[in-house]
């Protein structure tokens, strides 16, 4: 199974949910060597080749995340696509027609995925980005394999939760969010919504 380095990957989004990668930490810090192999090898962290042969994640960042923080430092991978021999300027169209790339920063500005950040390190946290994750766990909505859906919520959340209030008490955000979860008006065009 092919392997990569943690820092070889360069990220396709900008930001990510640090609580989520402080779970994921807490989670892989309590397995044993041969379950955390069989963990990794269970979720391939997917790539794709860009140009000069740059591998960029396009799934699992919150992973690539807490593996480094834990101090693991190869991967599992799976390659989606090799596009190394496409030009800069297509690879990017190409890979935002994909949905491999999520060009939004923490406050849910779109950037030129040009500055993206060169490893895993340089992302920053969003903290709707973890809002989102707390209440798909709490279920309030479903998990489902639709790109970046966890940043439509978030962008979602931001409308209707001041960043005061989630910084303050974020239970009391996570139970707010919940209850926002099933405003028909703003959240009934997300992916996973409830009815």
């Amino acid at each position: 199974m092919k392997q990569l380095h943690v820092l070889a990957m360069r990220p396709t989004q900008f930001a990510l949910g640090l609580q989520e990668v402080e779970s994921k930490v807490k989670k892989l810090k309590n397995m044993s060597a041969k379950q955390r192999k069989r963990f990794m090898e269970d979720r391939l962290i997917q790539i794709v080749i860009g140009p000069k042969n740059i591998p960029y994640i396009v799934d699992h960042h919150h992973m690539v995340r807490a593996c480094w923080e834990t101090g693991i430092k190869k991967v599992p991978i799976e390659i989606k696509a090799d596009l190394s021999k496409v030009q800069q300027t297509s690879f990017w169209h190409m890979m935002s027609l994909a949905h491999w790339v999520h060009p939004f920063d923490q406050f849910g500005t779109k950037q030129d995925p040009d500055l993206l950040p060169l490893d895993i390190r340089g992302m920053a946290d969003d903290p709707y980005r973890s809002l989102a994750w707390a209440v798909r766990e709490a279920g309030g909505y479903d998990k489902v394999f639709v790109p970046f859906a966890e940043f439509r919520w978030a962008n979602y959340f931001r409308k209707v939760i001041s960043i005061d209030d989630l910084r303050n008490n974020f239970d009391r955000a996570i139970k707010k969010a919940l209850k926002a979860c099933k405003t028909r008006g703003g959240a009934v065009d997300l992916p996973g919504y409830k009815a």
